[in-house]
């Protein structure tokens, strides 16, 4: 499962641009019910988003969980779920390799299965810096026998087209793969896997190579496997900051300074150092097609999250959907998390916290068709 992140770990550009005191009531309606980022960094634009015919999907639980959870999901998107997300249980090897009760009720399910693999079995307690050892290990080919398991038992399962997505947001530092301080460590892990895994007989497996939003402990390019071994680039995207002047909102802000912040955090979502339009322009320079494995609305406890905010889910749609960022599908993180901080992303349900920006999609998805 995705571990959120503790505390203000992340470097991003201070906002140049300025909110000025005095807020006319024609610009914050203007604000609140027309800002979207175009993608590419062009510009806002108050024309309201259309989602095209991109394939859309949500994690809303693991294994027959999640199965079984899916048919309400597309109930409240009003579209087919074709594709899935799932992870691997990461405690133990027998089930990084994908055990009976992982794999099998996705058999048969109807979805693509976009599966999350832990580049090495750990607990929860377990620190990056006690994983050194293993990520040499898996650079060394070490494990390349346990990854070709994981191939041969995902075919078995008739789950030979899934996307493998290996090691994800790499370059932050919440994971025990983390690759700051040891990157070509994890390339050569991720290239063992991925050729391990393509030795399984009658596989068509895909590779994702996802980095998450924005600039953190190294520029994730960095640590790029190679065009041979990535057949999509993805990024993780929540509505979360921690830059001067954003979220936490201040205390009694009004829906206008509301509305402003929730601008400036998605603009720099979109446009700031390594933001969605960066990395769409980047996977187009190696071939790649873009993917958005994860994103989300958020409510903390520490308040770095935007809460019920429409301005994310318009922008995140909007890009989603331009074709000029060839996104080739994109999963709603549809959990919220127990991580001692109390992430809230859960928007299908009849007690979501973020009713307006829940109606917004909805409408936005009903628009598509």
């Amino acid at each position: 499962m995705r571990r959120r992140r503790s505390e203000a770990r992340i470097s991003r550009p201070p906002l140049r641009w300025a909110i000025a005191a005095v807020v006319v009531v024609v610009a914050a309606v203007a604000i609140i019910n027309a800002v979207v980022a175009l993608p590419l960094g062009q510009g806002l634009a108050a024309a309201p988003a259309r989602v095209s015919n991109v394939a859309f999907g949500a994690y809303v639980g693991p294994t027959a969980k999640g199965v079984r959870a899916l048919p309400a999901w597309q109930q409240f998107a009003g579209t087919k779920a074709t594709y899935a997300l799932d992870y691997a249980a990461a405690d133990s090897w027998v089930n990084v390799e994908g055990p009976d009760w992982a794999l099998s009720p996705w058999w048969g399910a109807g979805r693509r299965l976009i599966y999350s693999v832990p580049l090495f079995p750990h607990l929860p307690t377990d620190r990056a810096a006690g994983a050194g050892k293993a990520l040499a290990r898996c650079a060394a080919g070490d494990f390349d026998p346990q990854w070709a398991q994981l191939g041969h038992n995902l075919v078995s399962h008739r789950l030979a087209t899934a996307i493998i997505r290996p090691g994800w947001e790499f370059d932050a530092d919440w994971y025990v793969w983390a690759a700051h301080g040891r990157k070509q460590d994890y390339i050569d892990c991720f290239r063992h896997l991925v050729s391990a895994m393509r030795s399984a007989d009658r596989q068509r497996f895909q590779f994702l190579w996802n980095p998450t939003v924005g600039m953190h402990q190294f520029p994730a390019e960095q640590a790029y496997p190679g065009d041979d071994y990535v057949d999509y680039v993805g990024v993780d995207v929540y509505d979360t900051s921690w830059a001067p002047g954003t979220y936490p909102y201040p205390t009694k802000a009004k829906t206008a300074k509301r509305a402003a912040i929730q601008a400036s955090v998605w603009k720099t979502l979109l446009s700031g150092e390594r933001g969605l339009a960066f990395w769409a322009a980047w996977a187009s320079a190696h071939g790649k097609r873009m993917a958005v494995p994860e994103w989300g609305l958020s409510e903390r406890v520490d308040g770095h999250g935007g809460g019920d905010d429409v301005t994310f889910v318009r922008g995140m749609l909007d890009f989603i959907s331009d074709p000029r960022n060839d996104v080739a599908f994109a999963m709603y993180f549809d959990v919220d998390t127990d991580t001692g901080i109390g992430d809230h992303h859960r928007i299908s349900t009849s007690d979501t916290r973020f009713p307006r920006a829940a109606a917004v999609f909805r409408q936005l998805m009903a628009d598509r068709s």
